[in-house]
């Protein structure tokens, strides 16, 4: 399984476009999926729960949803700049907390921050042609780690199986 998921990242990062748009179209179905299951649930609640939170909260999920599966370029476009955002803020942030707290090792974390930061300013920076590169990167790489720490799990526990049926 590892070793599979591993080839998928492999092949998302080497078709980083493809895999920028395929999270797009994923996105939006799962934001209408969830959004007709809120409803559904809205009505299940609707005597004894907060039934127009959660309908309009639906209806929301599914009119995002939607109007990203119509607009998958705009989609996109969006989705990156709320990256982007989210990694220029996280990186200010631990670029702060790291240098007022000064813990131990906070040189990584600023130095963390500092690549965070630069990172946002990078992907904003080159909008609206970053939207066709950096989620499929995200994505790409988090499936390619997500394969390979299953990997190193699995290698992990075989190898203590092994020592443990050694001693015995």
């Amino acid at each position: 399984m590892g070793l599979l998921i591993t080839l998928l990242g492999v092949v998302a990062l080497g078709a980083v476009v493809l895999t920028s748009f395929v999270s797009v179209i994923f996105y939006g179905s799962m934001l209408v999926v969830g959004g007709v299951f809120e409803m559904v649930h809205a009505f299940r609640i609707r005597r004894t729960g907060p039934f127009l939170m959660f309908l309009l909260g639906g209806i929301l999920s599914v009119v995002v949803g939607a109007l990203v599966l119509m607009r998958p370029g705009a989609g996109l476009v969006a989705l990156t700049l709320l990256l982007a955002g989210y990694f220029f803020a996280s990186g200010l942030f631990r670029c702060i907390t790291s240098a007022s707290d000064r813990y131990s090792g906070w040189g990584w974390d600023f130095a963390y921050g500092i690549v965070s930061l630069a990172l946002g300013a990078i992907i904003f920076a080159q909008m609206p042609a970053s939207s066709l590169w950096a989620l499929g990167i995200v994505v790409g790489v988090e499936i390619l780690s997500r394969g390979i720490s299953i990997m190193a799990g699995a290698l992990m526990i075989r190898s203590a199986v092994h020592h443990r049926h050694a001693n015995v």
